[in-house]
């Protein structure tokens, strides 16, 4: 069974570490920014109309009310039944006393020749005990995109790709892919826009709009 990390708040007079950061100023390089941003964005209009679900990445998770510390800070992820107003970081202690059927459905993590063997595997094992229903893992260098799912004994197993190269996500109610620099969504076999991508549709409809309007013989 897996161990859960959340530490209730104890009773002490001036525990250490109670700064709980709401912003953590790691660099990150232009390649991997876009690669997140496109991804939240695509998941964001995946679930837009779903109360229940929270999407939002490059936020710290807190399980130890002792120590801030113990943290995590997923590039990308999607948590139920915790309403849908976004965090500047999620206390799980105190998250959970308010809503006790949270659920952390999915995280995401991108890697590059900055990451180490023995962090991945720290981070591996930490969304394992947390609880995370699903673990994506982008490993740039190496363009290979891989993902674990938890089993009823509470460990993480290998999700195959299906027949369309995709792997199949149960927490997304989707596939996911890496093509052309970005990891892509679908669902019923269609891509899901990302938010550059939309507008940029709707910029393309609006000028063939006005190019019609221009084309047309104006009315006496």
């Amino acid at each position: 069974m897996t161990t859960t990390l959340v530490q209730d708040a104890p009773k002490l007079a001036t525990p250490p570490h109670q700064a709980f950061p709401s912003e953590i100023e790691d660099m990150q390089s232009d390649t991997h920014t876009w690669i997140c941003t496109e991804f939240i964005s695509a998941l964001r209009a995946l679930f837009s109309e779903d109360p229940d679900v929270t999407v939002g990445g490059d936020t710290g998770f807190y399980w130890n009310a002792q120590d801030d510390r113990d943290r995590l800070v997923p590039d990308a992820y999607l948590i139920r039944n915790a309403g849908k107003h976004p965090r500047k970081s999620w206390k799980l202690w105190e998250e959970k006393s308010l809503y006790p059927t949270l659920s952390i459905d999915f995280v995401l993590e991108v890697w590059s020749d900055s990451n180490s063997l023995p962090e991945k595997l720290e981070k591996f094992v930490l969304y394992q005990r947390l609880g995370a229903k699903e673990y994506l893992q982008l490993d740039t260098p190496t363009d290979t995109l891989f993902a674990h799912r938890l089993n009823h004994d509470g460990l993480y197993t290998a999700i195959a790709t299906n027949e369309h190269g995709r792997l199949p996500l149960h927490s997304l109610n989707a596939e996911v892919i890496y093509e052309n620099g970005l990891i892509r969504l679908y669902r019923n076999n269609q891509k899901i826009l990302t938010l550059s991508e939309a507008q940029a549709e709707l910029d393309a409809l609006r000028n063939e709009l006005a190019q019609l309007k221009k084309s047309s013989p104006s009315q006496p």
